[in-house]
């Protein structure tokens, strides 16, 4: 037993002064040895998808923590690590490592030529994606409690299920596809506005709305807003998208709104708060006149997918 013991004491010794052996081969800079900065460099490969690639840290497993800005507002952390960029362009993909003596950053330029749309969710969840020649159609989600709530810095106003009922509004439908960014706003003839006196202006949105969108005519209040006959300025009408700091933002033209129009200056966009394949939340920022932009109105609507049951 004792023969066993010493022999099982042995290995134990071995292995700490292998431990030790291998720390001190993979030990990270310091003040006494660090990595000159012009070998702190990024090694780019190709994978088999488009427009994927992969970055490592050409000092694998020898610098302090690799951090990464990829360039197309996503942030990761590792030596080896993967970008995707789902649209053509130039993008800088900046290596951030420690080498001792301060801090070193190391930036490489990746150009495409080409989209890859199958990279980003969101284009696929709002359209159904390039197979989905007729695209997707779009309703308000009316059988839920606050489908519509209008925000400002002091009150937060909801709409509750089915509250505007034969009011132009739970009628109209929004498609969108992805081929030739077609989004068709069928509203059925009637649609909804806020009415009202902003700045002194009596019925300022749907004035706007006539001059920059569409033709609108026999307003019917319904409260503070209006119910109206309107014709957007283009039977099929465009959309695109705009990614900035992580977010999408969808931008609508010729005149279609998502459903209740609630003003814009020059471009009609909403911010795409969450979406998976038969829900949609969007959100819309006022950007005019003055009063509203300082009062930070902004409105939000839950969509489901046409034909969605919750």
């Amino acid at each position: 037993m004792d023969i066993l013991n010493l022999t099982q004491m042995r290995y134990i010794i071995l292995a700490a002064m292998a431990s030790i052996i291998c720390l001190s081969c993979t030990k990270k800079p310091g003040l006494e040895d660090p990595i000159p900065s012009d070998e702190v460099n990024i090694i780019v490969q190709k994978t088999d998808t488009l427009n994927v690639y992969r970055f490592i840290n050409a000092k694998i497993g020898k610098t302090a923590t690799a951090r990464w800005d990829l360039g197309n507002n996503q942030k990761a952390v590792g030596d080896t690590v993967i970008g995707r960029y789902p649209f053509k362009g130039n993008y800088t993909v900046t290596l951030s490592v420690f080498n001792g003596l301060t801090a070193v950053d190391k930036s490489v330029l990746v150009s495409f030529n080409q989209d890859n749309i199958n990279l980003d969710p969101v284009y696929g969840f709002l359209t159904g994606g390039l197979s989905v020649t007729a695209g997707k159609t779009w309703v308000l989600d009316s059988l839920t409690d606050g489908h519509v709530r209008l925000i400002n810095s002091g009150s937060n106003t909801p709409w509750n299920k089915l509250s505007k009922t034969g009011k132009g509004v739970y009628d109209d439908e929004l498609n969108f596809k992805l081929a030739g960014y077609e989004c068709t706003y069928n509203n059925h003839n009637t649609s909804y506005v806020h009415g009202g006196t902003i700045d002194g202006i009596t019925q300022f949105r749907l004035k706007e709305l006539n001059a920059n969108w569409g033709t609108a005519t026999n307003p019917t209040a319904d409260g503070g807003d209006l119910m109206i006959n309107y014709t957007p300025s283009k039977p099929v009408q465009k959309w695109t998208m705009e990614i900035r700091n992580g977010k999408h933002y969808l931008r609508l033209y010729n005149g279609a709104f998502f459903f209740f129009y609630r003003g814009c200056s020059d471009v009609i966009e909403y911010e795409i708060s969450s979406i998976s394949e038969n829900e949609m939340t969007v959100t819309h920022t006022e950007t005019l006149p003055a009063s509203r932009v300082a009062s930070a109105w902004r409105d939000v609507y839950l969509l489901i997918r046409k034909g969605y049951v919750r």
